[in-house]
């Protein structure tokens, strides 16, 4: 039972996984991911962009935290509680490893403890640099468009070593509804949420260091694909 009960993160130490994938035109499909394989791109190929950007729109106490952020868990359901709904969550980085290496997507109590479990186990044995390799490699960047080699190549035509902020800010701002919120980069536009959305993520890199103050001001001036933002315009 206890063998079941925890994900066995340890075989991200060892080699590729098998995980599920979803589209709109073929329904359900099985990848393997991991080291070696031709969808793979090891983390020193792989723009520091990306990971500022994904650690800012995603769990930005990523480096602060051991797997499970309390605090935003916390917020969550106070949220949550306030809206009689669910509409907020409080997964990390390092739970959504866990789930798209091992796990369905279902929301149950019973999942969800052994997302935690797992989570705990694989901060214990993985840095997060590592983790993070993980989840670029793992995510969904819009319909069929899983990991970061295939997004860059989908998106910009470019490797993702090469990815600018801007660039990276983009993928970034459609995690975690990448079906929905890749519209503007499908249509290289971004609407009034993706730009709000991609002004905080900026924004946020330059609170945390990542980028400077001139950074920061080039991505609002040409972060609508070389187009200045509307609230940079005003």
């Amino acid at each position: 039972l206890i063998l079941w009960f925890i994900p066995w993160v340890p075989r991200l130490l060892i080699g590729s996984v098998t995980v599920k994938q979803w589209t709109k035109k073929k329904g359900l499909t099985h990848a393997v991911v991991g080291p070696g394989e031709p969808n793979w791109v090891d983390r020193k190929q792989i723009s520091k962009n990306v990971f500022n950007a994904i650690v800012v729109a995603e769990d930005s106490r990523f480096y602060q935290h051991h797997g499970l952020d309390f605090l935003e868990i916390e917020k969550s359901i106070e949220l949550n509680r306030k809206k009689k709904r669910y509409v907020r969550g409080a997964s990390t980085i390092s739970q959504q490893v866990v789930k798209m290496a091992f796990l369905s997507r279902e929301k149950t109590i019973i999942r969800k403890s052994r997302e935690a479990a797992g989570t705990l186990l694989l901060e214990a044995i993985m840095s997060k640099e590592e983790i993070l390799e993980w989840y670029v490699n793992l995510a969904e960047f819009g319909d069929g468009i899983y990991g970061i080699k295939a997004a860059a190549e989908k998106y910009f035509g470019t490797k993702p070593s090469l990815l600018t902020i801007e660039q990276a800010a983009h993928l970034g701002l459609v995690i975690p509804s990448p079906n929905s919120w890749s519209a503007g980069l499908r249509r290289r536009e971004l609407t009034p949420f993706g730009e709000r959305r991609f002004a905080k993520i900026v924004l946020n890199m330059r609170r945390q260091g990542y980028i400077t103050q001139q950074q920061w001001i080039r991505a609002l001036a040409t972060g609508n694909f070389g187009r200045p933002l509307v609230s940079y315009e005003a």
